[in-house]
């Protein structure tokens, strides 16, 4: 090989070498080490789904599973039952169309682990439409995304389980924004037009082994 080749190949070499901890550094937050395909299981104590000038859809408990495609994304489903509204003081159960069950609204969706502020970790999710009837007469229909916050593990800290929160003032949800660009749930009562929506409750993520929650 000539001087000059040679050169330039160790040119090349440290470019590449040198470029490496930038590239790590733009990582995004992830879960170590979240394999694909690996499984896990969703429980919580249900909550509330809130639309402006709408009745408040409450449910008692939340079931469900997933899967990891990544170490930062995935896909759901998840049951919340014990799904009811209140509507002139009179008690409606609520569930998702096409299901058995009188009060179990079905969901299922993707989701995308993402950074909401520095050392704030949190939880994008994107669902599918959902057709929800409450009594057999009102149908809502929710679409959009919704971001919630991860509340345990800490940034660094190992665990098998991972807490997420939904919390809401009124129908605005607490986080909104996401790299500058806006989500938000709709909510739109048979043909009336889309309204904001808003998702408050808590769930637990449970995996077989450990992993870590790792913030960049």
């Amino acid at each position: 090989m000539s001087k000059k080749m040679m050169m330039l190949a160790l040119a090349v070499v440290s470019a590449a070498f040198f470029a490496l901890p930038a590239l790590a550094s733009a990582e995004e937050l992830h879960l170590d080490p979240g394999n694909a395909g690996e499984e896990f299981s969703v429980a919580g104590e249900g909550g509330e789904l809130r639309a402006e000038g709408e009745p408040t859809i409450t449910c008692s408990g939340t079931g469900g599973s997933g899967s990891y495609t990544s170490s930062t994304t995935g896909s759901m489903t998840l049951d919340f039952t014990g799904c009811h509204t209140t509507v002139f003081g009179f008690t409606a159960a609520c569930k998702s169309e096409g299901s058995a069950v009188s009060n179990t609204i079905a969901s299922k969706g993707t989701y995308h682990l993402i950074t909401i502020e520095p050392e704030v970790p949190g939880i994008l999710v994107t669902t599918d439409p959902t057709v929800i009837v409450c009594a057999g007469i009102s149908k809502v229909t929710v679409t959009g995304s919704v971001i919630g916050t991860i509340t345990s593990p800490k940034c660094g800290q190992s665990s098998q389980t991972l807490g997420v929160s939904f919390t809401a003032t009124g129908t605005t949800q607490t986080h909104v924004t996401y790299t500058g660009v806006k989500y938000d749930l709709q909510s739109r009562t048979g043909s009336e037009a889309e309204k904001t929506a808003a998702l408050v409750g808590t769930a637990t993520n449970t995996t077989a082994k450990a992993q870590t929650l790792t913030c960049t």
